[in-house]
C-alpha cells in the first residue's frame, strides 16, 4: 500500500528543481498532485508537461492550477478551483519562494516586499484557504518550506532569512492551533542543495563559502528535501507537528 494513496496534494511552486522532485516523489506514493506555479507562458507549458508526466509514471488524477501566491484572491481561486476538482485537500506543500539578495543598507523596498509577498505571504495565504476544508474533515498535513538560512542568517539575505525564520514561527503557531483538528504543520529546512535556488550562486562563493561549512563535505540532492517531505505528509510522521526538519549534511550542527 502506498504511503499516500488518494490523498490530494497541493504544491506550490512546482515546476521549479525542487518542486519537481517533490511532486515526483509525492505521485509515486499514489498522491494526486495539484501543480501550481505562476500564470506565465513558461511556467504554464512546464505545468503541463509535469502533469503528463506525472500521470505517465504513476497514473492517477493530477491538475495543474496556476496563479501568484502573494496574491490572497489568487489563492482562494486556486483552492476554490481544487475543491470543485477533487472535493478536499489532505496536503499542502508550501514550496514556492524566491530570493533577491542585497546588504541591509541598501535593500530597495520594491525587492524586500516581492521576496515578503511570495516567501511569507504567500504561506499564509495558502495555509488560511486551506484549514478550513482540513479542519471539516478533521485531517491535514501543511509542510511549509523553510530555510537553514532562517536559522543562521547568511550576508546579503535580510529579506529571504527574514522571511524563513518567520515561517518557522508562522508554523509553531498554527500547529498549536490546529493540533486537536488531526492536522499537522511542519517545516522543512534545507541547507545547501544542487538545485532551484543554487543554480545562480557564484561558483567562487560556493567553494570558498559554501562547502567548508558543511560537515558532509558535498551539497544535497533535491531528492533529499522531496524524501523529507513525503514523511512529514505521511502517517509515519502523524505524531510530529511544530517540527522543523533540517536536510542540510549537518550545516546548523
Amino acid at each position: 500500500m502506498k504511503r499516500l494513496s488518494g490523498k490530494v496534494t497541493f504544491v506550490t511552486g512546482a515546476v521549479g528543481g525542487l518542486g519537481q522532485a517533490q511532486v515526483d516523489a509525492l505521485a509515486a506514493e499514489g498522491a494526486d498532485i495539484v501543480v501550481n506555479d505562476r500564470n506565465t507562458p513558461d511556467c504554464t507549458q512546464k505545468a503541463q508537461n509535469l502533469i503528463r508526466e506525472l500521470k505517465n509514471k504513476y497514473g492517477g488524477d493530477h491538475i495543474a492550477v496556476t496563479g501568484d501566491v502573494s496574491r490572497e484572491e489568487d489563492v482562494q481561486a486556486i483552492v476554490k478551483e481544487i475543491i470543485e476538482h477533487y472535493g478536499k485537500i489532505d496536503i499542502l506543500v508550501n514550496n514556492a519562494g524566491i530570493s533577491i539578495n542585497h546588504v541591509a543598507w541598501d535593500f530597495p523596498k520594491e525587492d524586500w516586499e516581492k521576496v515578503i509577498g511570495v516567501n511569507l505571504n504567500g504561506v499564509f495565504f495558502c495555509i488560511k484557504a486551506v484549514l478550513p476544508y482540513m479542519r471539516e474533515k478533521r485531517y491535514g498535513r501543511i509542510i511549509n518550506m523553510s530555510s537553514v538560512v532562517g536559522i543562521t542568517g547568511a550576508r546579503g539575505t535580510a529579506a529571504y532569512a527574514a522571511t524563513k525564520a518567520a515561517v518557522i514561527g508562522l508554523s509553531k503557531s498554527v500547529a498549536r492551533e490546529v493540533a486537536t483538528r488531526g492536522i499537522t504543520v511542519n517545516c522543512v529546512a534545507p541547507g545547501y542543495i544542487d538545485a532551484g535556488l543554487m543554480a545562480v550562486m557564484p561558483q567562487e562563493y560556493l567553494q570558498r563559502e559554501v562547502m567548508p561549512s558543511i560537515p558532509m563535505g558535498k551539497l544535497g540532492d533535491a531528492s533529499d528535501i522531496a524524501r523529507a517531505v513525503v514523511y512529514l505528509a505521511s502517517d509515519d510522521a502523524k505524531y510530529i507537528t511544530g517540527e522543523v526538519l533540517r536536510v542540510d549534511g549537518g550545516f546548523c550542527i
